[in-house]
């Protein structure tokens, strides 16, 4: 026999409370999920800042050699075809290191006069 699809048995009606069920523990997650998010930023703030200190306690050449070494990373990733958040993440070191080495006005090469005049 050939069922009729348009007509349901009583049993296989849902009610709204259990339809609401999903609803009611996905808001519930997402309000435990945004009541985080403050302590996450202030965390990720105190990391920044704590790796911010760390840099600046490095001499001219640390500077330098870490500002290398975060863009080979990024440019490996690149180059290696890394999804776009892993190039995001990897560019907040070359950010930091950028930002302290042109802080400081280091340079890799001392300009031309400073050579000249002998102050190497």
């Amino acid at each position: 026999m050939a069922k009729n699809p348009g007509k349901t048995k009583v049993d296989d009606v849902v009610d709204g409370a259990e339809r609401s069920a999903p609803a009611d523990a996905f808001v519930d997650r997402g309000r435990a999920v945004l009541d985080r998010v403050p302590g996450v930023a202030d965390s990720a703030y105190d990391a920044l800042a704590g790796a911010q200190d760390q840099l600046n306690r490095l001499s001219d050449m640390g500077i330098i050699a870490a500002s290398g070494f975060a863009l080979g990373v990024t440019s490996g990733l690149l180059l290696a075809g890394a999804p776009r958040v892993f190039l995001i993440l990897s560019m907040i070191p070359v950010g930091l290191t950028l930002r302290s080495a042109f802080a400081r006005g280091t340079a890799p090469v001392k300009p031309r006069e400073a050579r000249s005049r002998g102050d190497c």
